[in-house]
């Protein structure tokens, strides 16, 4: 059986050219954007496919609760898009857009462990796994939006 590969990879090179970065740096804050963009889309689509067992105390949930995580799931998904969005097409004030999703994601961090202090969640070693991964995004955020990058036009009026 022959697979003709640059057909199968023909679809993934939409994803390679987002990735690349001008002037041959590693990573910007634009792709770093995308990589943490994706986190709210996989956890919407999740509270949307299955709200038990996607949330921590989705064995308690009542129907009422399933259609309110429905309600968080949709907000997550649109979260995530609008931070695509920006990283695509905004590139003078990213840094600014960087630290305001930063700021967001960060509050989720605050929420769970809010959970756990109170009482409202378990808590068990899985979720403090799983909080690490919105306080890492959180983190590169910050770092890579620490200084605006300098756009062409900037480099071109100095010289």
């Amino acid at each position: 059986m022959y697979v003709n590969f640059d057909k199968v990879f023909s679809c993934l090179s939409p994803l390679l050219v987002i990735m690349e970065e001008d002037e041959g740096s590693s990573i910007g804050l634009s792709t770093i954007m995308k990589l943490t963009g994706t986190l709210p889309i996989l956890l919407g689509i999740a509270f949307l496919l299955t709200p038990r067992t996607a949330i921590a105390v989705g064995p308690h949930l009542t129907e009422y609760g399933i259609f309110v995580s429905m309600y968080v799931g949709v907000f997550a998904i649109f979260l995530g898009l609008s931070q695509w969005l920006v990283s695509i097409y905004v590139k003078e004030n990213l840094h600014i857009f960087g630290r305001f999703f930063a700021f967001g994601l960060g509050s989720t961090v605050l929420l769970e462990i809010y959970g756990w202090t109170t009482g409202l969640m378990e808590f068990e070693f899985k979720f403090l796994f799983a909080t690490m991964i919105p306080v890492s995004a959180t983190l590169v955020l910050l770092l890579y939006s620490i200084s605006p990058e300098q756009s062409e036009t900037d480099a071109n009026s100095e010289n």
